[in-house]
C-alpha cells in the first residue's frame, strides 16, 4: 500500500472572522494566531508525505500543531482544501474513547452495528470470526461483559465502556490505522490482559500512525517520525532524530 500527500492544506471554517491584534512577534501565540485567515483556520499547511507498507510513524509535535487533524484527514474525516491526497484505503481512526454506534444500544446490538460498519467500509475481519454472532460473542467474552450484553451502553461505567471499545476496535484487521494516544482502559487488570492483544493488532496493519506525547509508547510501536508545528511538517527521519529535534524546539 502507498499513501501520498502532495502540498495538502486544510482550512477549517470558524464561526466568525478573526482579527489578529496586539500580539507581538515574540509572543508564542503569534504563530498560532497567524493561522487564522478571514473566517478560516489553517489547520494543515502544504503537507508532503509518502507512506509505504511497513511504516510505523510517530506523529510528534506540541499541542495545536495539527497532529490529530492530520490523522483525521488520513481517515477521510476531513478532505483537503488544497493539494492532492492519494489514499487508496482510508485509515481506521482510533481517535477517542467513543463507540462508533449509539450508546442507547445494548452491547450486543452495538457490536453487530460495528461489525457491519467495518465490513462495509473495510471489507475484512479476522478470519477466526465465522459470522456476526461469532464476532459479537468473542468481543463480549474478551471484554468480560457477557452478563450485561443487553444493558444500554450509556449505563455502563467508564471502565466497562473502555473494555467494550478496546475489544471492538481490536477484533478486526485493518490495513491502515491512525491512533491518537492509546486506547485507554481504566481497569489495571484488563490493561495487562490487553497489552498483547494491542501488540498483535498493531502488527496486523500495513501502515500505522501514532500521535502521542508518551515517548515510551512511541518507541514501542514506531520506527520513524514526523515533527509538526503550526500545521506544517518541519522535520522527518528516524524516531530518535525526530524526538531529539522536538526536544530542542
Amino acid at each position: 500500500m502507498e499513501i501520498s500527500l502532495r502540498d495538502v492544506s486544510l482550512h477549517l471554517k470558524t464561526a466568525r472572522k478573526n482579527k489578529v491584534n496586539n500580539i507581538s512577534k515574540g509572543n508564542k501565540l503569534a504563530n498560532f494566531a497567524s493561522r487564522f485567515i478571514g473566517d478560516s483556520f489553517v489547520a494543515l499547511d502544504k503537507i508532503n508525505l509518502n507512506l509505504n507498507t511497513g511504516d510505523r510513524i510517530a506523529v510528534i509535535g506540541p499541542n495545536g500543531a495539527g497532529k490529530s487533524t492530520l490523522l483525521r484527514l488520513m481517515a477521510g474525516i476531513y478532505a483537503p482544501t488544497y493539494g492532492v491526497a492519494s489514499i487508496p484505503k482510508y485509515a481506521l481512526p482510533l481517535l477517542d474513547k467513543s463507540i462508533l454506534t449509539n450508546e442507547l444500544l445494548g452491547a450486543t446490538s452495538a457490536c453487530k452495528a460495528h461489525y457491519y460498519y467495518v465490513k462495509a467500509r473495510y471489507g475484512q475481519l479476522k478470519n477466526d470470526n465465522d459470522d456476526v454472532d461469532d464476532f459479537v460473542r468473542k468481543v463480549l467474552e474478551f471484554a468480560e461483559l457477557e452478563a450485561v450484553k443487553d444493558t444500554p451502553i450509556i449505563q455502563y461505567s467508564d471502565g466497562m465502556k473502555a473494555r467494550l471499545i478496546f475489544s471492538l476496535y481490536t477484533s478486526a484487521i485493518y490495513p491502515f490505522m491512525v491512533v491518537d494516544e492509546a486506547i485507554g482502559t481504566t481497569d489495571a487488570y484488563f490493561a495487562n490482559k490487553a497489552t498483547k492483544r494491542f501488540d498483535d493488532f498493531v502488527n496486523s496493519s500495513s501502515i500505522f500512525l501514532l500521535a502521542s506525547h508518551s515517548e515510551d509508547l512511541l518507541r514501542k510501536y514506531c520506527n520513524k517520525g514526523i515533527l509538526l508545528t503550526n500545521g506544517r511538517i518541519i522535520f522527518r527521519g528516524s524516531l530518535n532524530e525526530v524526538l531529539n529535534k522536538y526536544k530542542n524546539l
